[in-house]
């Protein structure tokens, strides 16, 4: 495999380098590198599309991935405050036995049906009537951002005990 150099702004780099154990670098430039080079390529070729369809295409895909950003953040806030605040050490020792299958799942590319049930092992208190009448898609991204949450948290703290 390649490798390649790149340039990124500093705090960009400082922000990548708190989240640095959560985020696979190479495989987000890669999966952004694709993506853009699909585009180029289905533009060289001049497809002879209706622009304004692929302009409100393009629009809803970029408000459900913010949407599917949104559910992942609000996941991952509540998962630092079930660590914070209410989390004994059984069950923080349960959910890394537990959820350890969600680690190898990629954020950036995943497929909700990998997600699919998991919504149902949160603590009943994040199991609510809100998020249980999402997409999938979203669902999922609250659990992975959940899960992140937890994770990132009891992975330090466990570190001190």
């Amino acid at each position: 495999m390649a490798r390649r150099n790149i340039s990124i702004p500093d705090a960009l780099v400082e922000r990548l380098d708190r989240m640095r154990d959560r985020i696979n670098v190479s495989r987000v430039c890669a999966v952004a590198l694709e993506r853009e080079l699909r585009i180029l390529e289905g533009q060289a070729r001049g497809l002879d599309v209706d622009e304004s369809k692929v302009g409100r295409l393009v629009e809803r895909l970029r408000s459900q991935q913010s949407e599917k950003d949104r559910w992942y953040r609000r996941g991952q806030r509540d998962g630092e405050t079930w660590v914070q605040e209410t989390a004994s050490l059984h069950e923080l020792a349960a959910f890394e036995d537990d959820w350890a299958e969600l680690e190898q799942i990629d954020v950036a590319d995943f497929d909700p049906e990998d997600i699919e049930g998991w919504d149902d092992e949160l603590p009943e208190a994040f199991q609510t009537d809100e998020l249980l009448r999402q997409p999938p898609l979203f669902r999922a991204a609250y659990v992975l951002g959940w899960y992140a949450g937890v994770h990132g948290l009891w992975r330090a703290a466990r570190a001190r005990l």
